[in-house]
């Protein structure tokens, strides 16, 4: 599972799709402030050299403070600039939040240029690429902090994961964003480790799939779109065909994904460059998920797949978050049966398997097959 446009589109309900959140601008921070928020040569001069700024990253409380108000006597140029300040300010706060929450870019400055061309762009698309990229950050081992709009991040859980306790708005109406729908709280106390079980002993059916099935709006076919997505510099690959369930629609294994340009990966670091293509975003239409491969789930079984999607999950992906934890209380994964009996055959057949090298992986094998084991009469 995974946030997808169509995830973005209900949640905020802003839109994904339009012009590319990009510039090619090479303005100076220097030359940007006093093009873009209107300050002279002096101020800018002095403003670049305060520990507001860090290279191209301007704090959120510099221009609060610098452009929060405007009066009657001031120039129409003046407010234009507060407009612009204002826009750059609510950026920073939510679609493109930095790890710090106290920063953002000041070469955004450009795409504001124009303040009737601001709706135009593509500001839901764009804010899942950032989170995507800041998701992959946050998944090295010292990590501590995340960036992105985490309200999105939290909304999507609380839509597809009800037995995590969801607090519900009771002023929510449909009309609304589904992000307003969700009181934010937080718990304290609550270990990864506590997380990590109860995501692992989830059963099928306490999964919502597909939460925005019974709204008035059908899933719009840039939900579709599979291709590289961008966020200024950070550019990253859609996938809508690997959570297809989510769409209301049948699981089946997916294409091939899109291969980095380069890529670091290691245990400490995350660095990958996706190439972009203007082609695609600006031509969604030419590739989309083909139709003959968007057929609806059974009724009453919405984590419905192919035959052979299980056999090629076990391969491909992992199947537990926790590294070697039994499901609590001993509650087994539920679905069709035959899928867990081919889950059951994968793992034996690995198992028998002389030459597997690493201890930690046959481990996690053996405790993977101890707690499948017992469900069959084998």
């Amino acid at each position: 599972m995974g946030l997808t446009l169509h995830d973005v589109e209900h949640i905020l309900g802003i839109p994904v799709r339009g012009l590319t959140v990009y510039t090619e601008d090479e303005r100076t921070p220097k030359q940007l402030l006093m093009d873009f928020l209107g300050l002279s040569d002096e101020v800018a001069e002095n403003a670049i050299a305060s520990n507001a700024f860090k290279s191209y990253a301007v704090k959120l409380s510099w221009l609060e403070m610098n452009f929060k108000e405007v009066s009657e006597t001031d120039t129409d140029e003046r407010v234009v600039c507060c407009a612009r300040a204002y826009l750059l300010y609510v950026i920073g706060c939510t679609l493109f939040c930095d790890k710090s929450g106290g920063f953002v870019q000041l070469d955004l400055l450009p795409l504001l240029e124009d303040l009737d061309k601001v709706r135009t762009y593509g500001w839901g698309s764009s804010c899942l690429a950032f989170l995507y990229r800041h998701l992959g950050y946050a998944s090295r081992s010292k990590a501590k902090q995340i960036g992105g709009f985490l309200i999105l991040l939290e909304a999507w859980i609380n839509e597809h994961f009800p037995t995590l306790h969801p607090v519900l708005d009771p002023e929510y109406t449909e009309e609304l964003p589904r992000a307003r729908r969700w009181c934010l709280h937080s718990e304290s106390g609550t270990s990864v480790e506590h997380y990590r079980r109860v995501l692992d002993d989830l059963l099928v059916d306490e999964v919502i799939f597909d939460p925005y099935k019974n709204r008035r709006q059908n899933v719009s076919d840039i939900a579709f779109y599979t291709g590289p997505i961008r966020a200024m510099s950070y550019v990253e690959p859609y996938l809508p065909d690997r959570v297809l369930r989510q769409f209301g629609l049948l699981q089946r294994i997916p294409a091939d994904p899109i291969a980095p340009q380069r890529a670091s990966r290691g245990q400490h670091t995350y660095h990958v460059v996706y190439e972009w293509t203007e082609g695609f975003w600006s031509s969604p239409d030419y590739h989309l998920v083909p139709e003959d491969k968007r057929e609806r789930t059974p009724a009453g079984i919405p984590w419905a797949c192919t035959d052979d999607y299980i056999p090629w999950l076990s391969v491909f992906s992992h199947q537990r978050v926790g590294r070697g934890l039994p499901p609590v209380g001993g509650r087994v994964r539920q679905g069709r049966e035959e899928q867990v009996r081919v889950v059951l055959d994968v793992v034996q057949r690995a198992l028998g398997d002389t030459g597997l090298g690493a201890v930690e992986l046959r481990q996690t094998l053996q405790d993977i097959h101890a707690i499948l084991l017992p469900t069959f009469d084998t």
